[in-house]
């Protein structure tokens, strides 16, 4: 079948949508944009000097035309779109009228994938727009032709791709590999010699056959590297090239690829402090679908800048990170280091500052390859395990600072292990930085680990991440930075601090930017502590290091005062544990026939009235017990609620025929997540396995609002129990609660309620 030829209104929808993302709003001019297309640049300037034909585009700044947009429809028509922009500039310059420096060519389709050229006026000469030496093969931001006006001499400076830009590209070339039927561990192999070609020199377009030359400028970029031996040169073009059968069937897909990589404008951002590999591989691997086969999640690189800031990389120091990944530590250390030459002396000595370890040999050959971009020639960084004798044997005592994070969750090699090998590989006060699961700093299983670790080291701070820092991934993780070789003074003080906002929110199943990061205001309170200073902060505070001995919690969550809560957020936590009880009565209207009148009424006078206004631990309200019952499929249906840890609902999941002996009367219910909720019925708990559920049994003698003050009172400490630290029953007895400034007595007639709530809902339910 011949080929179809495509319309060019293709490439003039990715023109749009390209340059919206870039900044340029759409509209009309008339309507405050910046845009007019064909026949509208005539009809808004009649003395352009246009004939009948005319560009595709013509972006305006403040009114005034800037740059002409001409587009084609084939991705081999590049030079004819470009020559026909700069002769439609030429034109319009022509009239003495306007004066148009910026010329763009856009060709292509979405199957090939986009040609860009982009081209500057200066001196008589239409010359290609550069930024940091390279050529720009995107469509240029606003921003950045605003700087390259200013600049007027065909350069300017690149912007950083977002992390929306990273994950649209690491999504839409997950979704070609997957359609060219590439293995998913295969897949960050293709994208890392794609891109390491697209840093070597410009790729034939011409030839069918793309896999050679996609090599060829492998082989070349890895050759050319003075400092590596020839070993280390053989094995890292082993590692990289794409070769056999797996990567035969990605001809037809190349250019496309190539596009989108190039949309990126990959040369020009490599040579930038931005570690592009490192930032579109957490995307990549994160965003891109089946590509969790990897097993691997690399540190988001605002963290790993966050370390190396914390702890200070000074020239003549030796620098390694024992699971480098793409080698983000690394490179973050050295683009710091790169900061303080001032010498060619200096950076020589940087390049042979840095080493590392990677047993996966893309990765490895990935991290290697992340540092030639870096201009680090000399790549330190070995493919073997750092967890083996020769290896801790080859870097024992030999370095001044550690950074690291781990692999999770490794039955084999568990976090501990590599924590160990890092504080020996430092000399004595060297210091160590590490992103850590947060279940080593809590589980009882490592207490003896940590008990161990006080005795050799010293714990100098720790601090909470984001929860979803690794979204998709669950992994909960905490900063641990700590000094080698010098045993805890337990009258010694320890930085504990949590960062709620990174700089980055969920949206729409993405991490991507949002305003309000903590990152410098604790880097600025850590520099006060470390200078002696007194740091006060709503996340952040110091304990002494004797709290910590003997194996206890190094958690922020355990140790981070509980912030007060207003009125307002108090009343909006109360009206949350009510929507959620009659959540569950719309899902399940037969609950209510569980509900008895000692079941809602907690007011027992046989018991002590409740001490007001005091801070207690938990226990010493409630009687903390465990759920009694085996698995919710082990029971026939009826009406008795079974609650679970999930949310929503009170955590009832379903309704059963339950064993007598595991009721629980109404009271308080609590998930293995720290969320609370009031169970004004009989009802069974899940007390199997480790998201059992405990339930609160009050001591004193409470009405249904200070029931209700002490849910919000729990709900409000949520963050403490992430998955990695679950409420188990230790957690919730210690756990801080201040009761109420005064006894809640105003009546408060939950059944009515309920009653009402279900008449309504049952009249509401009818077609009458």
């Amino acid at each position: 079948m011949a080929k179809t030829k495509r319309a060019e209104s293709r490439a003039r929808y990715f023109t749009r949508e390209t340059a919206n993302k870039k900044g340029w709003n759409l509209a009309h001019l008339e309507k405050g944009g910046d845009f007019l297309e064909e026949q509208e640049i005539i009809s808004y300037f009649p003395s352009i000097g246009l004939g009948l034909n005319r560009p595709d585009f013509l972006l305006c700044i403040n009114g005034e035309p800037k740059i002409i947009i001409e587009t084609k429809n084939d991705f081999k028509k590049g030079q004819k779109a470009i020559d026909e922009a700069i002769e439609y500039a030429e034109t319009i310059n022509s009239t003495k009228n306007f004066n148009i420096k910026i010329a763009v060519g856009v060709a292509g389709d979405e199957d090939n994938g986009y040609n860009v050229s982009v081209r500057y006026y200066k001196g008589g000469y239409w010359t290609p727009l550069t930024a940091k030496g390279f050529e720009l093969t995107a469509i240029p931001s606003k921003k950045e032709v605003l700087n390259a006006l200013a600049a007027d001499n065909s350069t300017l400076e690149i912007d950083i791709p977002t992390s929306a830009d990273f994950i649209d590209a690491a999504i839409d070339l997950s979704n070609i590999l997957r359609k060219a039927k590439v293995e998913a561990v295969l897949r960050p192999k293709v994208v890392g010699a794609i891109t390491t070609a697209i840093y070597q020199g410009d790729i034939d377009t011409s030839t069918t056959d793309i896999l050679p030359e996609i090599n060829r400028l492998i082989t070349e970029v890895i050759n050319n590297s003075p400092n590596l031996s020839e070993h280390k040169k053989k094995r890292l073009i082993e590692a990289i090239l794409l070769t056999g059968n797996d990567y035969e069937r990605l001809n037809p897909y190349i250019f496309r690829i190539v596009s989108i990589l190039k949309q990126l404008n990959v040369r020009a951002v490599l040579q930038s402090d931005a570690d592009f590999l490192g930032m579109f591989y957490e995307a990549f691997l994160r965003y891109g679908y089946d590509n969790n086969a990897m097993g691997i999640v690399f540190t988001p690189r605002h963290i790993t800048r966050l370390c190396v800031d914390l702890l200070g990389v000074n020239i003549g120091e030796k620098i390694i990170d024992l699971a480098c990944g793409t080698g983000g530590f690394l490179v973050s250390a050295f683009d710091s280091l790169k900061k303080k030459c001032v010498l060619d002396s200096s950076y020589e000595i940087i390049k042979d500052s840095l080493y590392g370890y990677d047993t996966n040999p893309t990765v490895w050959a990935l991290s290697c390859i992340n540092m030639f971009f870096r201009g680090d020639g000399k790549s330190h960084i070995e493919n073997a395990s750092s967890l083996i004798e020769q290896s801790r044997k080859d870097v024992r005592y030999r370095f001044n600072k550690a950074f690291l994070n781990p692999p999770f969750h490794q039955a084999d090699e568990p976090e501990r292990d590599f924590i160990n090998a890092s504080m020996d590989a430092l000399i004595q006060g060297g210091e160590f930085a590490g992103v850590v699961y947060t279940g080593v700093f809590a589980d009882e299983e490592n207490a003896h680990w940590r008990d161990n670790f006080l005795k050799k080291h010293t714990l100098v701070a720790m601090i909470s991440l984001p929860d979803e820092l690794f979204y998709p991934t669950a992994a909960p993780t905490s900063i641990m930075v700590a000094k080698a070789h010098e045993p805890q003074n337990p009258d010694a003080s320890v930085f504990i601090a949590k960062i709620w906002n990174d700089g980055y929110e969920k949206l729409k199943g993405k991490r991507i930017e949002c305003p309000g990061s903590e990152i410098d205001s604790i880097k600025e309170l850590y520099r006060r502590f470390k200078n002696g200073e007194t740091i006060e902060s709503a996340n952040c505070t110091t304990i002494k290091a004797s709290s910590l001995m003997g194996g206890k919690e190094f958690s922020p969550q355990q140790w981070l005062p509980s912030p007060s809560i207003s009125d307002s957020e108090m009343l909006r936590l109360n009206e949350l544990t009510l929507k959620s009880l009659f959540v569950t009565i719309a899902n399940f209207p037969e609950i209510t026939e569980c509900i008895t009148q000692s079941s809602i009424n907690k007011h027992d006078k046989s018991l002590p009235r409740l001490p007001i206004n005091i801070t207690k631990p938990l226990s010493y309200f409630f009687d903390i017990r465990q759920g009694k019952s085996v698995g919710e499929k082990n029971y026939s249906d009826g009406i008795c609620p079974y609650v679970s840890s999930g949310d929503g609902m009170n955590g009832v999941v379903r309704l059963i025929s339950p064993v007598e002996d595991e009721k629980c009367d109404g009271c308080i219910s609590v998930s293995a997540f720290g969320t609370a909720y009031y169970q004004p019925w009989e009802f069974v708990a899940r007390g199997n396995g480790g998201s059992a559920v405990r339930v609160l049994v009050p001591k004193f003698n409470m009405t249904i609002r200070e029931l209700f003050w002490f849910i919000s009172q729990i709900n409000s400490q949520r963050w403490r129990f992430p998955y990695a630290r679950m409420a188990i029953k230790s957690r919730l007895n210690r756990l801080e609660i201040t009761s109420p400034s005064k006894h809640l007595d105003e009546p408060f007639n939950l059944i009515e309620k309920i009653q009402t709530f279900k008449s309504s809902l049952s009249k509401l339910s009818t077609m009458l």
